[in-house]
């Protein structure tokens, strides 16, 4: 019994660092999710938005396809959306979706860019595209993309998630 209370205590120690050094990841000034300007959808919850990522939701409400237009996998921001918003690693994320298109499911819809202005570019040329972008990246490309309230919240108000 002593041991399995130790064992539980050191997962939970080893859980707590994880989860610190993955927070540590994050970009300082936060992330902002954008979408096509002629998407009605105007907010996400994090659980909704992590099933996108997913690829469990494959459909806006308007029956458009979800494009996913995720940053290079080596920048900060993608680390920052696997472990804020996926919590998973990259590897386990990429078996996730290989998992899915093992079991039939339709192939996930991905590209991946180098920088906001590339992402902006996608987003604008595809109704059902969505990218998860830096916020200091962002503000550049904000008129030509609309920035969603992720929990209600907008980017930079108390309370933002990402």
């Amino acid at each position: 019994m002593r041991n399995l209370l130790l064992n539980s205590l050191a997962l939970s120690a080893l859980a707590t660092c994880l989860s610190g050094s993955a927070q540590a990841q994050c970009t300082p000034n936060g992330l902002v999710v954008v979408v096509n300007k002629a998407n009605a959808t105007e907010s996400l919850s994090m659980a909704q938005l992590r099933r996108l990522l997913l690829g469990d939701l494959r459909n806006w409400p308007d029956k458009k396809p979800v494009s996913l237009v995720a940053p290079d996998p080596g920048s900060a921001a993608f680390k920052c959306v696997m472990s804020a918003v996926v919590r998973m690693s990259d590897a386990e994320y990429k078996r996730y979706i290989a998992n899915a298109e093992f079991r039939g499911e339709d192939a996930l819809e991905l590209h991946t860019v180098a920088t906001a202005s590339a992402a902006a570019a996608l987003v604008t040329k595809a109704a059902g595209a969505i990218a998860i972008l830096d916020a200091a990246g962002a503000a550049a490309v904000a008129p030509a993309v609309r920035i969603l309230r992720i929990n209600g919240k907008q980017p930079g108000e108390a309370g933002y998630p990402l």
